[in-house]
């Protein structure tokens, strides 16, 4: 048994990895990481807080999902934007544009399986499949198990590079089954492990292990916010951590590898609670701005005499902020003539604006809100 900072951790008995399972972080635990984790419990502190003081946390949580969506999925060279995502069947779009976006779009439906899976049967095996099978639903991987473990030897590295020239080497497929149940059991229980650290040595676990074929680094940085509102750090998905992971790709990647050659957990914990804090001070800065530009689309609103409906539809402009009058009827359920005669008030109150026709309909966007997502 290891005694630490941390906690009591039993690790594994054999090693079928570099690194040992859990680790021993008795030797990291130093000044400079004590500052870091406290800045970083108070800024994913902040975010939780202010996320129980919003008019409708809900209704905000779609457009920072999507947010988060389009990050991660670019960090695996996806090429399309969050707009290409919510203009699926609004715009013309090239087959491999669409590809990428609906890449996007299937993040955002993991994340939110996920979610259900907390709420029912919790953080584990099954809910880590049923988000991969989600993931790569009707898109590239389709072809490569979607929710079952891999059956094969994969190696990280350059597109094309042998297995002699890969980064990385994952454990063999035989070994993945046992190895994901560890895992599971670890997020289940991580004994006294601060939950900031538990979640680091979670996200770097699950990618060492590399259970799937394909997807693994987006389903591992969907365990990030899932574990955080597991353990109540947060309660609704509007942590955006892939941003900071993709602006620092290479430290990104070098700090992970840095654990599997030389079990150095010191540099990576501290990465990753950096990240953390930078993401979740940033996600808190767009909740708020979001938050506003709703209250003031709000207030137009109730200058036309809105009824629940008027703001049902305008609801709806947050969690699709590209819209013809068919696709909020069948989101909201409201009759389409009634439907219509909404969203041209929306129009005319200058919450969303035309954006010309496609297929005969009417194309709207909620541009306020678009320009907010570009912007970071």
């Amino acid at each position: 048994m290891i005694s630490s900072i941390y906690g009591k951790i039993e690790p594994m008995k054999k090693q079928l990895l570099a690194h040992t399972f859990p680790p021993d972080l008795s030797e990291i635990y130093d000044e400079k990481l004590a500052n870091q984790l406290a800045q970083t419990q108070g800024a994913v502190g902040s975010l939780l807080q202010t996320s129980r003081l919003l008019q409708n946390p809900n209704l905000l949580m779609s457009p920072i999902l999507a947010k988060e969506a389009e990050s991660s999925s670019q960090l695996e060279g996806t090429q399309a934007s969050i707009s290409d995502a919510y203009q699926i069947d609004l715009v013309e779009q090239s087959e491999e544009k669409r590809n990428d976006a609906q890449e996007i779009r299937n993040y955002e439906s993991s994340m939110r399986k996920g979610v259900a899976a907390l709420e029912t049967y919790g953080l584990n095996e099954l809910a880590i499949r049923e988000m991969h099978k989600t993931l790569l639903a009707d898109v590239r991987g389709e072809d490569k198990n979607p929710g079952e473990y891999r059956r094969e030897e994969v190696w990280v590295g350059k597109l094309g590079a042998s297995k002699i020239k890969a980064r990385y080497v994952p454990p063999e497929p035989l070994h993945v089954k046992k190895l994901m149940e560890e895992l599971s059991a670890f997020m289940q229980d991580s004994g006294k492990v601060n939950p900031l650290i538990a979640c680091g040595v979670i996200h770097h676990r699950f990618e060492a292990i590399h259970p799937f074929k394909d997807g693994n680094g987006r389903v591992g940085r969907l365990l990030i916010t899932l574990y955080l509102m597991k353990e109540g750090l947060l309660e609704i998905p509007i942590l955006y951590p892939s941003g900071y992971f993709e602006e620092h790709k290479p430290e990104y990647m070098a700090a992970l590898s840095k654990v599997d050659k030389n079990e150095d957990w010191y540099t990576w914990l501290l990465f990753f609670l950096v990240g953390i804090q930078a993401q979740a001070e940033l996600s808190l800065k767009l909740v708020l701005k979001i938050d506003a530009l709703y209250k003031e689309a709000l207030l137009k609103v109730s200058k036309q005499k809105a009824n629940i409906n008027l703001i049902r539809v305008l609801d709806d402009t947050f969690c699709n902020p590209y819209l013809t009058a068919p696709i909020v009827h069948r989101a909201t359920g409201i009759p389409l003539a009634t439907t219509k005669r909404y969203i041209n008030l929306l129009e005319k109150a200058g919450v969303i604006e035309g954006l010309g026709t496609y297929k005969k309909q009417k194309v709207y966007v909620n541009r306020k809100l678009i320009n907010i997502l570009q912007a970071i």
